[in-house]
């Protein structure tokens, strides 16, 4: 009997062959698939096959961080599609600009099962690709929802006062903001009742 085994002393060569085998599996790296089953400690070859087992939405093969990271959320991903938040999510990763999803409750025009997309644009940056956005749009959301529209919102940056009126009782003259007035690229004044020598302008601090 061997010491290595519980083999009889007479054991066929091929049972002896395969018990050789058998005390080479007991010494395998018991932890590896379990290690290579977690996307924050596989190697990279791993990443790709689990994104594909968990039914990753967005790839990006230059982000090899993003990518462990959205395999990592994907269960939690999952539980969330449909949402608005969640589509939001994916369409602004699929065309690089923030996007915000309308429901039907929320836009007197639209009727159930209707959405609009509105995407973001800062002024100087070129317009997003609207059939880019659709295209998305269509292959994210919930399939019993409807794309109405795709609008584009331009943000606007803070700009100088907006005046609504002025008045004059002393030397010294504060023009006042309108409040809740859209900013204009320059300072309007409305109006003035006289001139006066050495009058100041004073915009008012907020």
């Amino acid at each position: 009997m061997s010491a290595n085994d519980l083999l009889p002393p007479n054991a066929t060569p091929f049972e002896r062959a395969q018990s050789a085998q058998d005390n080479r599996l007991l010494d395998a790296d018991v932890a590896a698939i379990r290690r290579e089953r977690d996307p924050t400690r596989c190697d990279a070859g791993f990443v790709a096959p689990l994104a594909w087992e968990r039914s990753v939405h967005f790839w990006d093969p230059n982000d090899d961080a993003g990518n462990r990271a959205r395999v990592a959320s994907s269960f939690a991903d999952h539980g969330t599609f449909g949402s608005a938040s969640a589509l939001e999510a994916e369409i602004a990763l699929d065309v690089g600009f923030a996007v915000k999803v309308r429901e039907f409750n929320q836009l007197a025009r639209l009727e159930w099962p209707d959405f609009v997309v509105d995407v973001a644009i800062n002024p100087g940056d070129a317009p997003p690709d609207v059939a880019a956005v659709r295209k998305s749009a269509e292959a994210r959301k919930n399939p019993r929802d409807t794309l109405a529209a795709v609008r584009l919102v331009a943000n606007h940056p803070p700009s100088p006062l907006y005046v609504g009126a002025a008045s004059t009782v002393r030397p010294n003259v504060k023009i006042l903001p309108l409040g809740g007035a859209k900013p204009a690229p320059q300072l309007h004044v409305a109006a003035a009742s006289r001139v006066l020598p050495q009058i100041k302008i004073l915009p008012l601090r907020a």
